[in-house]
């Protein structure tokens, strides 16, 4: 049995009694934060423009745009929905996968809603789709990154056509189609990091997934066997899956897709880090160290004569940007980060709006921000949490004007595995996520259809809650 089989197998006979309650605790946990920020994303230009677009595509209303009033088909609802929640980059992110439950929430939501189906169908699908994500990510990273793939529609489009495959009812034989479909649909460049492109990616990979489950449960053929190159002795055509195109022929192993399968589930590990500050996932440490010393030693930008930052080469690679003109740039930025935060002595939405960089007081003070990669840091480099390696670890020094130096380290951020983030956290960034999109009404009563999400008889039902009354 090849990989791909072995996936689909997992995907679709594992009975409901054999997820483990944590993961379906978990599954809720990433549907209330994905939807509210969904919330929060959805007057954001990219998603306007996404919207604005799939109005002009027109379709069927068979699915609801979150934070709106439209209604159109489910792969065009699962791109905006999706764009909408990675507009701001305030979205979890699984480590050794990649941002997992950004896609795989307005995936499989569109498509539970055009089938009429209920919250237990929906969780299903969701927490094997995440599964077999996670798998084919810890196969193809960290070569997939390194080769300048962005992994969220790669990945985020197989998760979803199996989320999909699960809830439609298909068949092992279907699933492997819609997993063949997804694979050859999946794409994203690491240069439009920094811009509205990582939002389209993540979009499209919803999109995607709901496209290709709708095609093999249609009877769609494509090569049954995808993730894996199959033996050729001409160099052909079969040895190109997907293993072997996004990684290379020496950049993966397909053991770790199979390994523990159906004993270790992702959702239940404790693997996905929630999001309390914008911007990309690594320097949420170094955020938190600022906010540490601000509140501990009552500093303020003024005192600043200089400080310097030691992050790790994952760190320093994705908040790379060190000049800011535009929000996006500010999202990927570890100098405005630092900056941003000594001055508004806090750390949200506000902070990354395009309002805030187009006032021009944080600029200056980035400046005076130093950041580099220490020796001892250097080997942080490559797959989360493989040898050791820690993206988050981090030193930080407060230079001031009256010549004190305040140090501080970090190796973790709120939210993560080492202080994970609780219901309550959650359900208060999604009261903050909602405001003035939905009615407080609207927002308490998706709140506890999430809560029993599992006794929820119809999907529409928390889809209406979500869009304006």
């Amino acid at each position: 049995m090849g990989v791909t089989e072995e996936l689909a197998k997992l995907a679709i006979e594992t009975r409901w009694e054999d997820i483990p309650d944590a993961a379906a605790e978990s599954a809720k946990l990433r549907i209330l934060d994905m939807t509210g920020i969904a919330l929060a994303g959805a007057n954001q230009k990219s998603t306007l423009i996404a919207l604005d677009t799939a109005r002009h595509i027109g379709g069927t209303g068979r699915a609801s745009i979150i934070g709106h009033k439209d209604r159109t088909s489910s792969p065009l609802a699962a791109y905006v929905n999706a764009t909408a929640a990675h507009a701001q980059e305030y979205d979890d992110y699984t480590k050794g996968v990649t941002h997992a439950s950004v896609v795989m929430v307005p995936g499989s939501l569109a498509y539970a809603e055009d089938r009429d189906l209920s919250g237990r169908d929906l969780m299903a699908g969701f927490i094997t789709g995440f599964e077999v994500e996670s798998r084919v990510a810890r196969g193809i990273r960290p070569a997939l990154l390194d080769r300048g793939w962005h992994p969220n529609a790669i990945l985020g489009s197989i998760g979803v056509a199996v989320a999909g495959a699960r809830m439609g009812g298909l068949n092992v034989g279907q699933t492997r189609m819609a997993i063949a479909v997804a694979a050859s649909e999946g794409s994203g460049l690491r240069k439009n990091v920094g811009s509205m492109g990582k939002a389209f990616h993540v979009g499209h990979g919803a999109k995607c997934g709901v496209f290709a489950t709708l095609l093999a449960e249609r009877g769609y053929q494509m090569d049954p066997d995808i993730i894996e190159p199959s033996e050729t002795d001409v160099g052909g055509h079969e040895k190109f899956g997907l293993a072997v195109c996004f990684a290379g022929e020496d950049g993966f192993d397909l053991s770790r897709m199979t390994e523990k399968l159906g004993k270790r589930w992702e959702l239940a590990e404790n693997t996905t880090i929630v999001c309390f500050h914008p911007g990309s996932t690594a320097p949420a440490s170094t955020i938190d160290a600022v906010l540490d010393v601000i509140a501990e030693h009552g500093i303020h930008a003024d005192d600043i004569e200089r400080v310097h930052a030691e992050v790790t080469p994952q760190a320093r690679a994705i908040a790379c940007y060190d000049e800011v003109a535009d929000s996006y740039k500010a999202r990927y930025s570890l100098k405005w980060s630092i900056a941003v935060s000594l001055i508004d002595g806090k750390n949200g939405l506000a902070q990354y709006d395009q309002s805030r960089v187009d006032k021009g007081d944080v600029q200056p003070l980035m400046k005076k921000v130093d950041v580099d990669v220490p020796e001892d840091f250097a080997h942080h480099r490559g797959q989360w949490g493989v040898d050791g390696v820690n993206w988050a670890e981090m030193r930080i020094a407060f230079h001031l004007k009256d010549g004190r130096t305040i140090n501080h380290a970090r190796s973790y951020a709120r939210g993560w595995s080492e202080e994970p983030a609780t219901w309550d956290d959650i359900v208060g960034k999604f009261v903050d996520c909602s405001d003035g999109v939905i009615s407080a009404d609207q927002r308490d009563d998706a709140i506890e259809m999430i809560a029993d999400l599992e006794t929820l008889e119809n999907v529409s039902q928390l889809m209406k809650a979500l869009q304006p009354g």
